[in-house]
């Protein structure tokens, strides 16, 4: 049986790196030798970052819940449309609309506010 050796494989060698350096929420003092980042400042380019990603990000799950709402809707008003298929799409479109509204919201907020930013401090140091 073949070995598997992590050096084949460089992100891998890459996050191990990123985990080692980063830490969050950390007090930066000189025993740390300067391997400790700190998160809590933005600059003017990682502000707008945050911007862009939030404008590109936050309109999917607002259209995320209105289609699935009209799917719901269609199917409860439109009596040809009530089949047992069509049941079963208003199951997917219901479950589909909870992600949208409870689960959506938070992801779209850890990307845009720490993700994106340790990322970019983390590949230009």
């Amino acid at each position: 049986m073949a070995e598997v050796q992590t050096s084949n494989f460089a992100f891998l060698n890459d996050f191990s790196n990123l985990s080692q350096n980063v830490y969050l929420n950390a007090s930066c003092n000189e025993t740390n030798n300067g391997s400790c980042m700190d998160v809590s400042t933005s600059t003017e380019f990682e502000t707008t970052v945050k911007v862009f990603w939030a404008l590109l990000l936050i309109p999917l799950p607002l259209v995320a819940v209105v289609g699935n709402i009209l799917v719901i809707l269609s199917v409860y008003k439109e009596k040809n449309l009530q089949t047992v298929t069509n049941y079963f799409i208003v199951s997917l479109a219901f479950a589909d609309l909870l992600v949208a509204a409870v689960v959506m919201p938070f992801a779209v907020y850890v990307l845009v506010s720490e993700s994106f930013i340790i990322y970019y401090r983390w590949k230009t140091r």
